[in-house]
């Protein structure tokens, strides 16, 4: 709860209340809803053993640009002595701003300093460290301050980089996993500090005159069963209090794939049980009349129409400064039962190995598994022997697009027939095109690109090796195609960082035809290869099938994760396109920005019609029947004496 005066609160209180808002801006220039300022509000949304961001939306009049500024935001009542006292929310960081010319109005999208969080986290602290010093140090990285540092668990040590192997997770992730090991929630106060917070008794009651609207359900709680999974194969370990249960009913809460606990939870599954055992709140919602001192985590006993008390937990809020509104709310967290529903997100790379032992059925089944996500694609790895009785069974696969190289083969390419993800340079050609002959000896892309006097490029993001890998643990990469070129000229393809070079050259006189080429195991020095493909003047290179992935060995082409593309359709992570291969200057474009046609006329590209929220922006419409926008319609009169459009009912 944030601290304000006895004074604050009555004033808030009153039927009638003068309030005053500003923002202020880096250079402590301020916007008061006096002058520029029109509105302003704040969002968060919350639960138990999760990281919580507020949200503000600012609406100004006037040039401001606030953009990538952290500004401060506060809301203040009259007192009754005549002064403001203001609430100071803290610091957000403006993401994003949106100005309408017309009116002048800008409206601003900020976060608080947990967006600072949002990094990829990259190996560099000092090991071994506790918890509270594991969260101090991403604090530090972040540019932020912890506010505790004496949190459950913060003692807890760590011994070697717990993250080190896993991709795609941020700082944010991890300070998830650090709330979840303390059995607390992860939020950023109003003096810009993060706390790992545990629900708070603020003491005060929300009393029905102070209520607009009130929503109540069913008791949440009181929690009772602690359940510590390593998920997707269900190894459970559980600590329980039966008495409550049977007085309550089962409530579990269970934590998943948790890095930090994951080796030893039978260690700590008592100190989490004992913080979150007992926790039971009535979910609700409620408008009240505007208060603005309530924070996450703050527990209150809110008093109904019939004067009956029910204590709960703020998880949720909405501040609406200019319309002084507030919502508070608490959804019901979804309860799971673990001996009776297998339940589970795929969040990042789990990695498995287990041996399953079954005598009833004479059998020994061996799994080394490795799952994981990565641009929304979920991939699974393993390897499967299984022995009995009979025989003995082996199954290996390997799932979704295992090439590094993005559009590998051009498929997309822009209006000006530039590949995407490639970097292009020289003076020559780059010419891009379905190949029948490719197919018919041997290739799998279909398509192909041929240079004459040009290079293209791109960065691959790899596992750089270190002495510390043991030799069973390390990535290797493996690089292939399939190349024709004419008897004159010269090209090569080259892969190569700050500290290493591989080339296959193409010598003038060389006529390979789709031959095959490869570069196998190869052992990076740092975290990214350039993949370079050349061919000089008149050598007519071609590459197809270009395909970079793990492993010791070559693999068959495949297109990168994320990817369907063909001569006529490309879906990639920016959308699908639809694009002829005949008529190159028609295409359709369904993306997060935009689902729009264009078309080539009179030599001028032309977006030809466009959804725009709720508005069809078309350039030219045909109509064969009738228009129809009720009460009227307009239908063409087509025979007799006079001819044209007729405005009728639609009935």
């Amino acid at each position: 709860m944030i601290v304000v005066s006895n004074d604050y609160k009555t004033a808030m209180k009153r039927p009638v209340k003068e309030l005053a808002s500003y923002i202020e801006l880096e250079d402590n220039t301020r916007l008061t809803s006096a002058d520029d300022l029109i509105n302003i509000k704040i969002s968060a949304e919350g639960s138990l053993c999760k990281t919580v961001m507020r949200k503000c939306e600012i609406t100004f009049l006037g040039e401001h640009f606030i953009l990538g500024q952290e500004v401060k935001l506060a809301n203040g009542v009259k007192l009754a002595n005549g002064t403001y006292e203001y609430i100071d929310y803290g610091n957000f960081l403006i993401t994003e701003t949106t100005t309408v010319k017309d009116t002048g109005v800008t409206k601003v999208i900020g976060y608080d300093a947990m967006i600072k969080t949002y990094r990829p986290y990259t190996p560099h602290f000092t090991y071994p460290c506790t918890v509270g010093e594991l969260a101090d140090a991403i604090c530090s990285t972040c540019g932020i301050e912890l506010g505790n540092n004496d949190f459950v668990n913060s003692d807890l040590d760590i011994a070697i980089d717990l993250y080190e192997n896993i991709n795609g997770i941020s700082y944010r992730d991890i300070i998830q996993e650090i709330a979840e090991c303390s059995g607390s929630t992860a939020i950023i106060n109003n003096e810009n500090k993060l706390y790992f917070k545990s629900p708070f008794n603020t003491g005060e009651q929300l009393k029905y005159a102070n209520l607009i609207k009130l929503k109540q359900e069913p008791l949440y709680g009181e929690i009772n069963s602690i359940v510590l999974s390593r998920q997707p194969q269900e190894d459970n370990i559980v600590l329980m209090d039966n008495d409550s249960i049977q007085e309550y009913g089962l409530t579990e809460f269970k934590i998943c794939n948790n890095e930090i606990i994951d080796k030893r939870r039978e260690e700590v599954i008592t100190s989490i049980f004992n913080t979150l055992k007992g926790i039971k709140y009535c979910p609700f919602e409620a408008d009240t009349e505007f208060l603005g001192w309530y924070e996450i985590c703050d527990k209150v006993t809110i008093v109904n129409d019939v004067g009956m008390e029910f204590d709960t937990i703020i998880f949720n809020f909405n501040l609406d400064f200019g319309g002084t509104k507030e919502k508070l709310q608490t959804k019901a967290d979804t309860k799971t039962q673990t001996n009776y529903q297998r339940t589970g997100g795929l969040d990042r790379r789990i990695k498995n190995t287990e041996i399953v032992v079954d005598k009833q059925q004479n059998y020994i089944s061996i799994l080394n598994e490795d799952m994981y996500e990565e641009d929304g694609i979920i991939n699974q790895n393993f390897t499967d022997i299984r022995t009995d009785l009979e025989d003995i069974r082996l199954g290996v696969q390997r799932s979704g697009g295992g090439n590094l190289i993005k559009n590998s083969v051009m498929f997309a390419f822009d209006n000006n027939r530039l590949p995407f993800e490639w970097i292009v340079e020289g003076n020559g050609t780059l010419d891009i095109q379905a190949s029948n002959e490719a197919i018919s000896n041997g290739g799998l892309a279909g398509n192909v690109f041929i240079l004459n006097d040009k290079t293209v490029k791109q960065r691959i993001s790899v596992k750089q090796d270190n002495s510390s890998i043991q030799e069973d643990q390390k990535t290797y990469y493996t690089f292939s195609c399939k190349v024709k070129k004419d008897s004159a000229g010269t090209g090569y393809v080259k892969i190569s960082n700050a500290n290493e070079e591989y080339i296959i050259p193409f010598n003038n006189g060389e006529v390979p035809f789709y031959s095959d080429y490869e570069l196998k195991a190869l052992l990076p020095t740092m975290n990214y290869y350039d993949i370079e493909f050349y061919g000089n003047v008149d050598s007519n290179i071609t590459f197809t099938d270009n395909m970079f992935a793990m492993g010791d060995f070559k693999t068959q082409w495949q297109q990168a994760n994320g990817e369907i593309m063909n001569t006529q359709v490309n879906i990639n992570l920016s959308g699908v396109l639809v694009r002829s291969s005949v008529y190159l200057g028609d295409y359709t474009v369904m993306s997060p920005l935009e689902f729009a046609g264009y078309s080539m006329i009179n030599g001028t590209l032309t977006k030809v019609f466009t959804l725009n929220k709720d508005t069809t922006e078309i350039k030219k419409l045909k109509v064969i029947d009738e228009v129809t926008m009720p009460p009227l319609k307009i239908v063409p009169i087509t025979t007799g004496a006079i001819t044209g459009w007729a405005i009728v009912p639609t009935s």
